[in-house]
């Protein structure tokens, strides 16, 4: 496993914001990776505690840091990112704490340019909405490729559609929105009279040889 830099004392970085709403919206989107820690935590009768468990565990805890780094430092530098990696590791983390079905269909390799956190936290809210969407026994299915010059993560759930569940806080909207700017993309969401909503984030596609975050 890779070392990772904790980013600086959460605490003193609360201290020194004067945007609570960018505090909500970060406790908002690590609450999904604090949920899947502590379920992989537990002890479980039966169930091997070796070393696939120990790197899930290792995976929430490099995702809380990135989070962390990338809210309150705002000199990183935006890299290469493989979105079809990305995506299956958020869709790893959501099954963790959601009992629906989650199938990722995707490319070996899928490059955008951007923060890796904020696509991360992006695609982190896409999922979570879809399966809240689609309940315990509903289905979400998640593509990643690419379309002549853009990347595109499609979400499609066949849940309520939209009015058909609860209204969350909006901050997850926000993230998305947000990582759609940062990286000159679009968002696409269509969602008809009956079941079902597809969500699409379309990202400039890298085409040069370069190594993927």
């Amino acid at each position: 496993m890779s070392a990772v830099s904790a980013p600086e004392p959460f605490v003193e970085k609360c201290a020194e914001t004067n945007n609570p709403d960018q505090l909500k919206r970060l406790c908002h989107d690590l609450r999904q990776y604090v949920a899947a820690g502590l379920l992989l935590s537990e002890p479980r009768a039966g169930q091997d505690a070796g070393q696939t468990r120990m790197t899930l565990i290792h995976q929430q805890f490099t995702a809380i840091a990135e989070m962390l780094a990338a809210e309150f430092d705002r000199g990183q530098d935006t890299g290469t990112v493989n979105l079809a990696r990305l995506v299956t590791e958020c869709a790893e983390v959501v099954r963790l704490t959601h009992r629906g079905q989650i199938t990722v269909v995707r490319s070996k390799h899928v490059l955008v340019a951007g923060e890796q956190a904020l696509f991360r936290r992006a695609v982190g809210n896409l999922l979570d909405n879809a399966c809240r969407a689609a309940g315990p026994d509903g289905t979400v299915t998640v593509t990643v490729g690419v379309d002549g010059d853009e990347a595109k993560v499609e979400v499609v759930d066949d849940g309520a559609g939209f009015g058909g569940i609860a209204s969350g806080t909006g901050h997850g909207l926000q993230v998305v929105a947000a990582a759609v700017r940062a990286c000159k993309g679009r968002l696409e969401i269509s969602s008809g009279p009956g079941a079902g909503t597809t969500v699409r984030l379309c990202i400039p596609a890298l085409r040069r040889p370069v190594r993927p975050a």
